[in-house]
């Protein structure tokens, strides 16, 4: 099955329309509430793009937001910057518009960092995922501050159904059954 690749804009159009300006809540096994919100300033984080530009901060948070909003930042810049990282994220970009039926339709898992084989150097409280056998997509949540139900996306992870590091993330995980779903839109 081969994908239609996307641009950043294009992904980006996608991250504006069906992700930002909602709040995604859960009711979870064991009475926890959790609320995801996607921020415009997360985007190329997601996206991975700390990894070609390093801290360059002309490419990340809201400066390489609006880079790719305005077109001036694209596809085949990251591919020219370092092609090997590049080569590393393109899964990620190629699956990037698959979040929304992930939040509707993904497990959820309570996340701890240190239970995963390599370590994982993400800080995450919770994993959305989603096993498509062919790939798996990870959505890592972690709280904004102690006390609140509010969580927000800090990493993006696809692996190949073939990797052999495949369930990192997930064994040996507690997994939490959702018992209510809704999307609210929010005012912007």
């Amino acid at each position: 099955m081969c994908k239609e690749t996307k641009d950043l804009g294009e992904i980006l159009d996608i991250y504006e329309n069906e992700l930002c300006g909602r709040m995604f809540k859960y009711k979870l096994s064991g009475k926890i509430d959790v609320e995801i919100v996607f921020y415009k300033e997360n985007f190329c984080h997601l996206l991975g793009l700390q990894h070609i530009y390093g801290k360059n901060k002309k490419y990340l948070g809201i400066n390489g937001y609006n880079n790719i909003k305005s077109g001036q930042l694209k596809r085949n810049n990251l591919k020219k910057h370092n092609k090997g990282e590049y080569n590393r994220i393109a899964i990620k970009l190629d699956h990037f518009d698959e979040i929304f039926d992930m939040l509707n339709s993904g497990e959820f898992i309570k996340f701890y960092q240190y239970r995963t084989n390599p370590i994982s150097l993400i800080v995450a409280d919770f994993i959305i995922y989603h096993d498509k056998s062919e790939y798996i997509l990870h959505l890592f949540l972690r709280q904004e501050r102690n006390g609140s139900n509010q969580y927000s996306p800090v990493s993006f992870i696809v692996k190949s159904g073939n990797d052999r590091s495949r369930n990192q993330y997930i064994a040996g995980q507690e997994y939490k059954k959702i018992t209510n779903f809704e999307i609210i839109e929010l005012d912007n």
